[in-house]
C-alpha cells in the first residue's frame, strides 16, 4: 500500500495571472452594473417647410383708403364728398353739390381699370337737387334770361352723369382729376297744370278749372369736371 499523505498542498497560481484576474472583475462588474454610459440615440429634427419666396415684381396687397373729394364744373357746380377705395380698381363716394339752381345730394362709382402715373377713371353718378330755382332754369336752358309765365317757381330733379376721364397721382396722399361726359335730367313738376293753361293761353282759349297728373320733363347736358382728391391714410 501507498502511504496516504496527511494533507495536500494547493500548487500556488503562476506569477502574474492574479493581478489579471484583479483588473478583469471590476472592469467586467462595471460594464455590466452601468450600461447607462451609452450614447443616447439622436433626437429626430422636425423639418419645417421653407416659406414660399416673394418675387420682387408682385404687388403690395391693397389696403382700403378713406378720403374727401372736391370736384368744380357744370352743371353741378361746386361738390364736396367723402369717399371709400375698397379695391384698387373700385371707388366709391357720397356728398352734396351746390350749384346756381340750388343744392341737392350726390352719390357714385369710379372704376379704375389700371394704375399708372396718369390713370385712366370711368364714372357713374345719381344727384337730386331739392326745390331748384325754375326761372334760372329756364334762363340756362334758353341760354338768355327766361322769366317764368308760370305758376313754377321750384322744382326737384334728378341726375344721372356718366364720365370718363384721367387721373394723375404725383405722390399718394393726392390725386388729380379730370373728365368730360353726358348728364341726364329728370325734372319732376306736382302742378303740370300750370304748362297747360300757358299752352292754352297762348292759343287764345281759357277754362275756369282743370286737373292735370304730376309731369316729368328729360333732357340732357354735357359734364365737365375738375378735382381734387384727398387720402386720409
Amino acid at each position: 500500500m501507498l502511504p496516504f499523505p496527511s494533507s495536500h498542498k494547493l500548487s500556488p497560481l503562476p506569477r502574474g495571472l492574479l493581478p489579471l484576474l484583479l483588473l478583469g472583475l471590476p472592469l467586467g462588474s462595471a460594464a455590466a452594473q452601468e450600461p447607462d454610459d451609452e450614447d443616447p440615440p439622436p433626437e429626430t429634427e422636425i423639418t419645417r417647410p421653407a416659406p414660399a419666396p416673394v418675387s420682387p415684381d408682385a404687388e403690395p396687397e391693397w389696403k382700403t383708403r378713406f378720403g374727401a373729394r372736391l370736384s368744380v364744373g357744370p352743371p353741378d357746380g361746386l361738390g364736396a364728398a367723402l369717399l371709400i377705395h375698397p379695391r384698387s380698381w373700385l371707388r366709391v363716394h357720397a356728398g352734396a353739390a351746390r350749384n346756381s339752381l340750388g343744392t341737392g345730394v350726390r352719390a357714385g362709382v369710379d372704376l379704375l381699370p389700371v394704375q399708372l402715373l396718369v390713370s385712366p377713371v370711368l364714372g357713374l353718378e345719381y344727384g337730386h337737387t331739392f326745390r331748384a330755382d325754375y326761372e334760372r332754369l329756364l334762363t340756362r336752358l334758353h341760354g338768355q334770361p327766361t322769366p317764368p309765365v308760370t305758376g313754377i317757381r321750384r322744382v326737384d330733379y334728378d341726375q344721372v352723369n356718366l364720365s370718363v376721364g384721367l387721373e394723375y397721382s404725383p405722390w399718394r396722399p393726392v390725386t388729380f382729376f379730370g373728365g368730360v361726359g353726358i348728364s341726364y335730367w329728370f325734372l319732376g313738376v306736382s302742378d303740370a297744370s300750370a304748362f297747360i293753361r300757358e299752352a292754352e293761353a297762348g292759343a287764345g282759349e281759357e277754362k275756369p278749372s282743370l286737373t292735370a297728373n304730376p309731369l316729368l320733363l328729360n333732357l340732357s347736358t354735357p359734364v365737365v369736371r375738375l378735382g381734387l382728391i384727398l387720402s386720409f391714410n
